[in-house]
């Protein structure tokens, strides 16, 4: 099944927003519980390039808050 992805110019859409939030909640429970491990993330992140509504804005947007969230690690966000 090929998924098909939105278009990757202009503002996030509604849904998009609704999807970058939700992960800054789970991303928020996970540091709060047990901490954020690299396995966590790649498994938020692979759970996230599956999903329908997601562009190279919205990985670009969840970079960034990654960033903000654990300033000085380094992710992967490889497509394999």
């Amino acid at each position: 099944m090929e998924i098909q992805h939105p278009s990757d110019d202009g503002p996030l859409s509604p849904q998009q927003e609704l999807l970058l939030e939700q992960f800054r909640q789970r991303v928020e429970a996970r540091i709060s519980s047990h901490g954020l491990t690299s396995t966590d993330v790649a498994d938020l992140v692979k759970e996230l390039r599956e999903h329908p509504d997601v562009s190279r804005q919205l990985m670009a947007e969840l970079t960034r808050e990654l960033q903000r969230l654990l300033p000085g690690q380094r992710f992967s966000f490889d497509w394999d």
